[in-house]
């Protein structure tokens, strides 16, 4: 005889299981699905429901057994029922006793909330009263409270009345109507629950109202009631988090149901998910707020990470004006890839119209790579200038071989200032877009464009930059125009002629910053965000970079690359350089094909030769290169080395010619290398960069000398010898700092970089800083445009005078 478990809920007044009576077939447990009901307690009333729900086999019945204690919101997981189907007809008995568990239920809850119980206190009086309302279909809200009087604030008297309590509120004027009603179940009922205690005693029932004048929800809509419905922690903790994901939170509510198996299952709305988020964000929502939880954001980053960096700038109002920060992640790519900067403001995120302006770089598969993020409130040179000196500090000192920038003035002022060894150079992509405005007529002329962009891209020395710049002038009489002149006296920043000897890692316009700040912007979502919602972002997109990296940095360490030729030369590139480098070199090597040597001579001594390179066909440009057999020294005419790190075709075709295989040491740039990797590593693994902590900024060490101390502590306390040993050391270092000051003569310094989190947002705490100023509204008044029906009133008076003339 086989029987069965059949998956059954308990909801509402009564569960949900099936019974069968005579001359009821059991057709439909050929699929071996079967949702059961229990109507209502009265067992002559029962009916079949075929909705399907899971059927499991088992080897045997087993014993049902059902109490409060293992209820949770009134659901019971499965409900063991044995059924026969050799027979037309279930064991009555069964059901019986299965309704008879079920009406125990309600008994026993009912017994707990007799008047002269008592309860541990008044939030077990209301989960016990939700459980019995749940059961019996209705919902409860919590009524009136009584105090004691004695200034305590202590609970004397609490009740829990039926959600139909009441009845509705009419106080609204008679003489309007309101275009709107919200819908109400008020309908007066009595039903109540009241719990009250005297002076240092416990909780007791004193009052218990069963009776209800409305009809109860059905079983399988219990799971609405208000008083049901509940969010729990970790279900708020994942709506949060597919939120910030970029998920609707009705998205979010579907994946939590379909998880759940049905909407019924959840325990909540849709619009309860909507309340939850909404309350979390208004939760710790006061003045300033968006600053203090930037900043404390910052110290629990600096107190975490020893070599974190941040920095503010404020106003006299102590009002937030700029800020900059970087993680030591960004120092440590800054160490290797820090030689070009492009850094552009185009985007303004967040709902104080803050400039967005990150710092970024190229990493060794040619990828960006950020070294740090700031938010301005103006592009003044002054501010300019605070977060240049700001990054400057942050990264030691170390300035970089080339920045890129848009051409603005208070910008190039600043980089002038603070980088003045660092080559400036303009972004050629916005001088081209700009151009044409100024060109006038000169727009159609092909031959005056060609000079242009020969004098912005083309001319190989600064000789021919300036000849070919005096012959469009003379040419087409452009120099009385004022642009033009502005744009020579800014010649060595954006020609190409003026920076073919410095490392730019072939990069001409500041499109690297452009695509990250699109990026931010996209993650961000809008323009009213919070600045720490805009830092969060960045830290996001930022971590999504690291992980690509990491998987690039794998991938170009255990695979090597295809090789379109076989060459000795792309051998040894293949095993230096990442594979997006090393495409580059094969391209360089692939070009040699198309070059013919046309001329070979010695020059300054027997090691020292030039060769004259060109492509087949005419009109083709001829490169010089020379060559040094002893030093293996190379240079050509084309400047390729100097400004993007690789060998360029020409000189690999004399590399082929004077059969040399490898790659001389020099001409293996390190940040274009494999091995740049395991300076990463080293990073990830906790290990100090190359360059020591010497211009590691003060607070950095304090945040990571304080950590490294109460470690100690925390591992010497248990022990009286380690302690010992702890405070002899403690003392000698007081000494020996003491001394060092002493002849110094640094007694009166003073640490200013001390970090301390605080959770009091006013004027006592140090970190105090007010919300930037709001922008004003972009709104136009109702003075500034004329409303359609006014224009269409003047229309009517026109043409009512015209007629009547």
């Amino acid at each position: 005889m086989q029987k069965f478990w059949i998956v059954g809920r308990v909801g509402g007044n009564f569960g949900k299981v099936i019974f069968f009576g005579k001359g009821r077939g059991l057709s439909f447990l050929n699929s071996r699905t079967v949702e059961v009901y229990i109507v209502n307690n009265n067992s002559h009333n029962r009916q079949i429901n075929p909705n399907p729900h899971r059927v499991r086999g088992v080897s045997e019945a087993v014993k049902l057994d059902l109490n409060v204690d293992n209820m949770v919101n009134g659901i019971f997981g499965e409900l063991p029922i044995p059924i026969e189907d050799e027979v037309e007809a279930v064991n009555e008995e069964a059901v019986v006793n299965l309704v008879e568990s079920l009406n125990s239920i309600v008994k026993e809850l009912e017994r707990k909330l007799e008047i002269g119980e008592i309860v541990v206190d008044e939030h077990i009086a209301y989960g016990l009263y939700c459980k019995y309302a749940r059961l019996k279909g209705f919902s409860v809200r919590k009524g009136k409270t009584l105090k004691f009087g004695d200034g305590q604030d202590q609970l004397k008297a609490q009740i829990f009345v039926c959600s139909c309590e009441g009845t509705k509120d009419e106080k609204r004027s008679q003489s309007k109507i309101p275009e709107y009603q919200k819908p109400t179940c008020r309908c007066n009922c009595m039903a109540k629950l009241r719990i009250a205690r005297r002076k240092g005693e416990a909780w007791k029932v004193t009052t218990f109202h069963k009776t209800h004048n409305h009809d109860m929800f059905a079983p399988d809509q219990t799971y609405l009631l208000r008083s049901a419905r509940k969010i729990t922690d970790e279900q708020e903790a994942v709506l949060a988090t597919m939120v910030r994901s970029k998920i609707t939170v009705r998205k979010a509510v579907s994946v939590l149901e379909d998880l759940a198996r049905g909407s019924e299952n959840v325990g909540f709305t849709t619009q309860d998910a909507y309340d939850c988020l909404h309350r979390a964000r208004k939760k710790t929502r006061y003045e300033n707020e968006d600053t203090f939880e930037l900043i404390q954001h910052f110290i629990k980053k600096s107190n975490n990470e020893p070599f974190f960096y941040w920095n503010v700038e404020v106003d006299d109002d102590k009002r937030l004006m700029n800020f900059f920060f970087r993680d030591n992640r960004c120092l440590v790519d800054y160490e290797n890839f820090g030689d070009v900067i492009s850094f552009d403001t185009t985007y303004r995120t967040n709902k104080y119209e803050l400039v967005c302006a990150p710092f970024v770089g190229i990493n060794n598969h040619k990828e960006n790579v950020m070294f740090g993020l700031a938010f301005l409130s103006n592009e003044t040179e002054s501010s300019f200038e605070w977060l240049f000196r700001t990054f400057l500090e942050s990264m030691g000192g170390r300035q970089p071989e080339t920045i890129f920038t848009d051409q603005c003035m208070a910008m190039m002022n600043a980089v002038e200032t603070v980088f003045p060894s660092a080559q400036h150079r303009l972004c050629q992509w916005h001088i081209s877009a700009n151009a044409p405005k100024y060109f006038g007529s000169l727009n159609e002329n092909s031959s005056f464009k060609y000079l242009w962009n020969k004098c912005m891209k083309y001319c190989q020395s600064e000789e021919e930059f300036e000849a070919t710049w005096k012959r469009m002038m003379d040419n087409y009489n452009v120099g009385e125009q004022t642009w033009f002149p502005k744009m020579y006296k800014l010649r060595h920043k954006w020609a190409s002629a003026f920076s073919n000897q410095i490392f730019s890692a072939d990069l001409s316009a500041t499109s690297r910053s452009e695509g990250t700040n699109s990026t931010l912007k996209k993650e961000i979502g809008n323009k009213t965000a919070s600045l720490l919602n805009c830092v969060v972002a960045y830290e996001k997109v930022q971590e999504n970079w690291r992980a690509k990296e990491m998987k690039k940095d794998t991938f170009s360490h255990h695979n090597m690359p295809g090789f379109l030729v076989n060459n000795p030369l792309l051998m040894h590139a293949a095993k230096v350089y990442t594979l997006a480098i090393f495409d580059l070199f094969q391209k360089e090597q692939i070009a040699t094909i198309g070059f013919e040597l046309t001329e070979q001579f010695t020059c300054g001594g027997p090691s020292l030769r030039s060769f004259r390179i060109s492509s087949h066909g005419r009109g083709s440009t001829i490169r010089t290169v020379t060559f040094d057999n002893e030093k293996l020294e190379v240079k050509c005419s084309c400047h390729k080395f100097e400004t993007v790190g690789i060998l360029c075709s020409h000189a690999l075709k004399v590399f082929d010619v004077v059969k040399l295989h490898f790659i001389p040491e020099v001409y293996i740039k390190k940040r274009w290398t494999k091995s740049v990797m395991k300076r990463k590593c080293s990073e990830r693994n906790g290990i100090e960069s190359e360059k020591g902590n010497d211009f590691v900024s003060e607070m950095a060490f304090v945040n990571y000398a304080a950590r490294e101390f109460y470690e100690l502590a925390t591992r010497v306390k248990a022990h009286e010898d380690t302690r010992k040993i702890l405070k002899e050391c403690v003392e000698s270092a007081k000494e020996k700092i003491d001394l060092w000051f002493e002849s110094s003569d640094l007694n009166n310094l003073t640490s200013t970089n001390e970090l301390e989190a605080t959770q009091n947002n006013d004027e006592t705490n140090p970190y105090f800083v007010r919300n930037p100023p709001l922008p004003k509204s972009k709104i136009a008044t109702k003075n500034i445009f004329t409303r359609h029906w006014d224009v269409k009133s003047k229309k009517r008076k026109v043409n009512a005078e015209s007629s009547s003339k």
